[in-house]
């Protein structure tokens, strides 16, 4: 109980002098400024989601309808239109329609991030008190999976947002006095959140929150606090969300989205390892030490300590959040790490509550699998540096920085609670801010789209490329950029000397054969290498073009 005590004291000497007025907020603000902003704009279009979302947004603003979603000339149905409707104005008003702005395409999900912390302090306030929801709200923003998605044009981010209001509403419900009924309000807050979500990523926050109302309803053998959520209100308002998107799509050709994002999207994931991502239950339990590093070195020791709190209402609800929408996760059969971001609020919450009632000096088992996991990071990227043509010194600044974060837990320097943030906001600043957009040999992309407008004249006929299909390259050459064969790519840079083509290395001689066929000349004019990651191989791409048979330049 002593050691308990100390570590109570220690945190809320930490802490406490932080949590009156407006401070907690700000004190959030600026720590989600730290981890989210470096590398917003520095960070190069990664491959394949991302590229596939930017591409869809910015064909938005060239053609003014934004109705349809479209790679090219592809229909895309996978997801609803939400996240496209927040980069279009995002794009349009902050970066003045400059479509070549990456970070005006992330900057919703970065603001999404921060105001999903801001939720998850005022939902731990009323949970417990400041200092916990000021702990909580922290530790989420410091996991390398809130950080990441702050940072790519994707839908997770938003996604946490709508689970945590939905997750406000549910608590009011969850923590009411016996017969009483919060306000109608809560009720419509809660099916706000579960519209929003509809227009993000599907029935996604519906299903978290009904994960958690079903784990707290068997827990207490009672459904009885859910009788004020008015379903027959809710719903409607819910659906209202994605009305307007249903009746554009309707109205351009496409009746039947919803069946077919269920049918290529969701439903594959749910009952197959869909796009190659399957894994088998548990696997999200083992990567969490990376997934929610640097804040596992508390998550993970709390989340422990907290079952044996959960006769605690607030601690069981915030457990019921994290542990059922975690099942949920590890049961179907698609995974990708950030699928289990919906669950780190939960995590967090239940986590600093019983962090700050309960003894954690016996955790050292947990300080040495963080030490080994920071270590993994640490060197990986080091490697990462010296095997992709990246910058040295970042990543021996970063493993100064982890080696520091390490001395200071083992030699207890300062608290644990301060540990984690300081540790996050260096260590992600110099990842994403200058050892990930340093690493030019994944930038394969970027450089072939600098060689490629080198060479393209104002009249050229657009580019075609074969091989290497990434939706990046899309995104940076143009809408234009047709992703064909070597042979169509012979008959486009052969049928006009302006035309430019992109080949494999390999295919150069085939593809100049095809093209002396037409009576023409093939000429490379660049080479570019790197690796495609998306792939798993090196790459190297010849920028080719033509010129007639007995021409000479």
């Amino acid at each position: 109980m002593g050691a308990a005590l100390v570590f109570g004291t220690r945190m809320a000497g930490s802490v406490t002098s932080l949590t009156q007025g407006i401070r907690p907020y700000l004190v959030l603000t600026a720590l989600c400024m730290a981890l989210f902003l470096p590398g917003l704009a520095s960070l190069p279009p990664t491959d394949r989601d991302e590229s596939r979302f930017m591409q869809a947004t910015k064909q938005m603003l060239e053609t003014g309808n934004v109705a349809v979603i479209q790679f090219q000339e592809e229909p895309r149905t996978k997801k609803p239109i939400g996240i496209h409707w927040l980069q279009y104005p995002s794009i349009k008003y902050t970066a003045q329609g400059d479509t070549s702005a990456l970070w005006a395409y992330r900057l919703p999900s970065a603001l999404a991030a921060w105001l999903s912390i801001l939720c998850i302090f005022a939902l731990g306030r009323r949970m417990f008190d400041a200092r916990i929801g000021l702990i909580a709200a922290g530790l989420t923003a410091c996991t390398l999976i809130t950080a990441v998605e702050a940072h790519l044009a994707k839908t997770d981010a938003v996604l946490l947002l709508t689970v945590v209001v939905a997750h406000i509403a549910l608590y009011q419900f969850y923590s009411a006095p016996p017969n009483h009924i919060p306000r109608l309000r809560v009720a419509l807050l809660f099916w706000a959140a579960v519209g929003a979500g509809l227009l993000i990523k599907g029935p996604i926050t519906i299903l978290v929150a009904s994960a958690t109302a079903i784990a707290l309803s068997i827990a207490d053998r009672s459904v009885t606090w859910l009788r004020g959520l008015q379903p027959e209100v809710g719903v409607p308002i819910a659906l209202a969300f994605v009305l307007p998107w249903l009746l554009a799509s309707v109205a351009n050709g496409q009746d039947n989205i919803v069946l077919a994002s269920l049918a290529e999207d969701f439903l594959p994931k749910l009952f197959g390892g869909a796009e190659g991502h399957g894994a088998p239950p548990g696997t999200h339990l083992i990567v969490a030490p990376i997934t929610l590093w640097p804040a596992s070195l508390l998550l993970i020791p709390g989340a422990i300590l907290a079952w044996s709190n959960r006769q605690d209402p607030a601690i069981r609800f915030a457990l019921a959040w994290a542990a059922a929408t975690w099942l949920m996760f590890e049961l179907v059969p698609t995974k990708l790490p950030h699928y289990i971001l919906p669950a780190t609020p939960g995590v967090a919450l239940a986590a600093a509550a019983a962090l700050s009632i309960s003894d954690t000096s016996r955790a050292r088992w947990n300080n040495v699998l963080w030490t080994g996991i920071t270590l993994v990071i640490g060197g990986g990227l080091y490697w990462a540096t010296l095997s992709y043509d990246g910058n040295q010194i970042s990543s021996g600044v970063l493993m100064l920085v982890l080696i520091t974060a390490i001395g200071a837990l083992w030699l207890q320097r300062t608290d644990l609670v301060l540990i984690v943030p300081a540790t996050a906001v260096l260590s992600f600043g110099l990842i994403v801010g200058w050892v990930l957009p340093n690493m030019r040999d994944l930038a394969l992309s970027p450089k072939l789209a600098t060689s490629i407008q080198t060479h393209m004249t104002p009249d050229s006929p657009g580019i075609a490329l074969s091989r290497y299909h990434e939706p990046s390259v899309v995104f940076l050459v143009g809408t234009n950029a047709w992703l064909t064969t070597p042979r169509n790519v012979a008959a486009h840079v052969a049928a006009d000397p302006l035309a430019l083509g992109v080949v494999a290395t390999t295919q150069l001689e085939n593809v100049g054969e095809m093209i002396a066929a037409t009576q023409g000349v093939m000429e490379v004019v660049d080479t570019v290498d790197g690796y495609n990651y998306s792939k798993g191989r090196r790459e190297s791409m010849s920028i080719i073009r033509s010129r007639p048979q007995g021409v000479i330049e």
